[in-house]
């Protein structure tokens, strides 16, 4: 894969970021998506729509290479 996944076994990146438990028990479901400069630039919090997780992911991913290609191409023609 072309970018790094995070486990978070002991839940200590779940209380960095502050995600809730539902219940008050079971804990945060939250996917974050983090570009290449450290910025977050996605948030999608479900704890019962696994598959959407993943979706939401794709399509974030997608637009935000589009968007790196489309600057790449615009600075290949500015030279």
């Amino acid at each position: 894969m072309p970018f790094l996944l995070l486990s978070d076994e002991g839940n200590k990146v779940r209380e960095l970021y502050g995600v809730p438990a539902s219940m008050g028990i079971i804990p945060g479901r939250v996917t974050y998506i983090i570009d290449k400069k450290g910025v977050v630039r996605h948030v999608f919090n479900s704890q019962y729509h696994p598959v959407k997780h993943i979706e939401e992911a794709q399509k974030v991913l997608k637009k935000l290479d589009a968007e790196e290609n489309a600057q790449t191409q615009s600075g290949a023609s500015r030279t």
